[in-house]
């Protein structure tokens, strides 16, 4: 079985290994699969094969159709979004940050590193018979290195008083932190009500934060940009007539209705810091369902 994004942690193997045996106990292929829940068959394939973590509905949708209680299948999904969140923040606190001293300390730290290393190396032990006539050979060679390091530091270590000193003893004015940009947009918060996620560029950064689906006929996303403080509603595999909106806890809302094919997506509102944002969608026939809440302030 493949893993997760090649990051598996135990509970999303174990997710993988519970959604293959439900897939084989009810010997549908991945194309009946997709006719009957809604989601695409590649998609089936990747998560049950554990190529790629599933969405919190598909786990539901599946253990439903195979008439099989979901409540243990989505306490290990939880248990392995977990694993997944703590491994992000263990990659990005690995990251190294922006150090506006960094041009001074950078020295210091090259004086010590490199000879360090060395130093290590002219001390360990020979691996013949011919120590004995090499150390005092390596005895030079080290006082040679050690040298060097008392020299580096000492260079370093003038240049570093010297810049924090000056001519006038004034310590040196700080340097503005360096803040990475994000994706360029067209928009941001209220003024992005009523326009074009597209064209606004509002999708270079969207992720979907909410799903929900009106089971065998139509599944729900909210789409979230950070970049434009905005949201947009979007549902797939849905019958001509089938209308999304997505809300705010402002009273603002937007909508679009499917015209043909099976997919539409709304137009942008702004989507509060603090305030709450979620999707509905509803069929020709009336039946209506909804996502739950999201908001931006709690999810970091």
């Amino acid at each position: 079985m493949g893993t997760v994004s090649g990051r598996s942690g135990a509970a999303a193997e174990e997710l993988a290994s519970e959604l293959l045996a439900l897939k084989k106990a009810s010997r549908l292929s991945f194309a009946q699969l997709s006719q009957k829940t809604h989601y695409a068959k590649s998609s089936w394939e990747r998560w049950v094969n554990g190529k790629q973590f599933p969405p919190r509905d598909a786990v539901e949708s599946l253990a439903r159709l195979c008439e099989t209680p979901p409540a243990r299948l989505l306490d290990i999904w939880d248990r392995a979004d977990e694993e997944r969140e703590v491994a992000a923040g263990g990659r990005e606190s690995a990251l190294p940050e922006s150090d506006p001293g960094a041009g001074t300390s950078e020295a210091g730290a090259a004086a010590t590193a490199v000879p360090r290393t060395a130093v290590a190396g002219a001390d360990a032990a020979p691996a013949d018979g011919a120590g004995s006539e090499a150390a005092p050979a390596r005895r030079g060679r080290r006082g040679l290195w050690i040298s060097a390091v008392v020299a580096l530091v000492l260079v370093a270590g003038a240049a570093a008083a010297y810049a924090g000193v000056g001519t006038g003893g004034e310590e040196p004015a700080p340097r503005p932190s360096v803040r990475i940009a994000g994706p360029a947009t067209g928009c941001e918060g209220t003024g992005c009500e009523g326009k074009d996620p597209k064209k606004m560029n509002c999708g270079a950064d969207a992720v979907t934060v909410r799903t929900g689906s009106i089971p065998k006929d139509l599944v729900m996303e909210l789409r979230y940009s950070r970049a434009c403080q905005a949201a947009w509603g979007r549902i797939t595999f849905a019958e001509v007539g089938a209308t999304v909106v997505v809300n705010n806890s402002d009273g603002a809302a937007a909508a679009d209705v499917v015209h043909y094919d099976r997919d539409v997506y709304t137009p942008l509102i702004a989507a509060p810091e603090s305030g709450s944002t979620w999707v509905c969608a509803s069929l020709p026939k009336g039946k209506q369902s909804c996502t739950g809440y999201f908001v931006p302030s709690q999810e970091r």
